[in-house]
């Protein structure tokens, strides 16, 4: 091969080598993925049977967070991240229900309120679930929510929180917060206890 032509080649090999970008590893091609926002979860607390004063602090603090949790989202039903936390939380509910309905000497009017929960917790729990998999729209399922919430279950939450720590001797305790949609809501009987629940224990307003 002339030597001409071998210097040609050397020199065009070269060039091209300076001139090919380099190639892009995986890594670089990789996408970067934001990390999805962690869940808070309810404390798992493990009380006797039947419950100490104690317990009932503890499930009454827990039940307290969990009624804040599910507002936070009803006030503000667009956001994914709440209706996240209000979905666990509101699972934690029954939980709480649970240890509470186990306290000796708990009075008539706390089992009934105990009893009104239990019908009404599944349904507040499989609407916020059917929002996550989109079987139901937003403002369906928050509307029926709040309509359960506001005019039965919670209601019935301030008549077991008070029943419960009356007999184990915790004392007073405050009514359950409220979401702002009780405020504009004129309750009826149309959800399952939720006439005899506000009879009960005072109207939706006065218990703000």
């Amino acid at each position: 091969m002339q030597l001409s032509k071998i210097i040609y080649l050397l020199f065009a090999s070269t060039a091209l080598s300076a001139t090919t970008p380099p190639r892009r590893t995986s890594t670089s091609l990789r996408a970067t993925s934001t990390p999805a926002a962690k869940v808070a979860t309810p404390r798992v607390l493990k009380p006797a049977t039947p419950p100490t004063m104690s317990d009932i602090k503890n499930s009454l603090a827990n039940w307290n967070t969990s009624v804040y949790t599910v507002n936070a989202y009803l006030n503000d039903p667009q956001n994914t991240t709440k209706l996240a936390s209000a979905t666990v939380f509101a699972k934690d509910e029954p939980v709480q229900l649970a240890t509470m309905m186990k306290v000796a000497g708990l009075s008539t009017s706390g089992v009934n309120a105990g009893k009104i929960l239990m019908g009404n917790f599944g349904s507040i729990v499989s609407n916020l679930d059917s929002v996550q998999s989109g079987a139901m729209s937003t403002n369906d399922a928050t509307a029926a929510v709040n309509f359960n919430r506001c005019c039965t279950v919670l209601p019935a939450i301030g008549m077991l929180w008070q029943a419960a720590a009356t007999a184990t001797k915790v004392g007073n305790v405050s009514m359950p917060a409220l979401e702002e949609q009780c405020g504009m809501m004129s309750c009826a009987s149309g959800v399952s206890g939720g006439e005899a629940a506000v009879r009960a224990n005072g109207s939706i307003a006065a218990n703000r």
